[in-house]
């Protein structure tokens, strides 16, 4: 097997990338090859170049980075059948991870993740591109077009722009009036968050299911109506602490597929596993069920 190292070095800390090479270099008959990402995006051209080379061998590709650079990964592949993809967190919340609980801590371990084992795992498809974890819109998607206006504060801290691109959105993000369908069921209204997920939380904290079952086939949504002002706060701070029965307008459920567009057709920006994709029109996914051979440490399937 030969183990293909895709780090975004732009992630983390500043020496991630240098410490994983000196990890690597002291494990013994490992066949590896890590790779730099260029710029966002630069994902695709890579792995298709990887797979023609290295064509008739079994690769196992490691996202080091964090959501939005295994979303890139993932929307590389022209196939998913016969690759095997983990993930070395890095990133800043790294939210599909939480569906392991305590056993999330073992994936920051490069030797036990080499040594680990596939576990098959959901992924939500969509014309553009793949979810690991989730599709939103509403807040979160407003949070992060503001995310590079507020970069300059990474400064006195990783977590500051996105605070202050999460108030910035409370404050003024507008409810937009969607049509959403969900396997026949039309629901429309003025959403103040849509969140269909494969996992159960979104950016570090925004919880919209107890828990989450990555391979049942199903994603659980979350459709935040007609909020505004200070009850946003309020309603974020009970979905962190999973008190949805004090959230008002909030409908949660069960689904395999869905479609978002907005009732007045109007183009919109939706959050894509932390990546931002503009001008949408509308939106069409559906789950793969066990479609992704995800590498797990051992010790997280038992």
């Amino acid at each position: 097997m030969i183990h293909i190292f895709i780090v975004n070095p732009y992630a983390g800390q500043k020496t991630f990338a240098d410490d994983l090479r000196e990890k690597l270099k002291k494990i013994d008959g490992l066949n590896y090859f890590v790779f730099n990402i260029r710029n966002a995006g630069y994902e695709n051209e890579l792995i298709q170049r990887v797979v023609r080379i290295f064509q008739g061998e079994k690769l196992r590709f490691y996202c080091c980075g964090g959501s939005g650079t295994m979303r890139n990964i993932l929307s590389g592949f022209d196939s998913l059948d016969d690759v095997e993809v983990a993930f070395f967190p890095c990133g800043l919340t790294n939210d599909f991870l939480k569906v392991f609980g305590d056993k999330q801590k073992l994936f920051y371990n490069i030797e036990e993740l080499i040594n680990g084992e596939v576990m098959d795992v959901d992924y939500i498809k969509t014309e553009y591109g793949i979810a690991l974890n989730t599709l939103s819109a509403g807040l979160d998607a407003y949070s992060q077009t503001k995310m590079e206006s507020f970069r300059v504060f990474t400064m006195f801290g990783r977590t500051l722009p996105y605070s202050v691109s999460l108030i910035s959105a409370v404050l003024f993000a507008k409810n937009n009036k969607f049509i959403i369908d969900i396997e026949g069921d039309i629901i429309e209204d003025a959403f103040t968050e849509v969140i269909f997920g494969n996992g159960f939380v979104l950016g570090g904290g925004v919880f919209f299911d107890d828990g989450a079952d990555v391979q049942d086939g199903k994603l659980t949504y979350a459709l935040l109506s007609r909020v505004t002002g200070f009850k946003r706060i309020k309603a974020l701070m009970a979905m962190g602490g999973k008190n949805f029965s004090k959230v008002d307008h909030l409908t949660q459920g069960k689904c395999s597929s869905f479609t978002i567009k907005r009732s007045d057709g109007a183009p919109f920006v939706i959050n894509h596993d932390g990546e931002l994709v503009r001008d949408v029109t509308e939106v069409n996914a559906h789950v793969v069920k066990k479609g992704l051979h995800f590498v797990v440490p051992k010790g997280v399937m038992s």
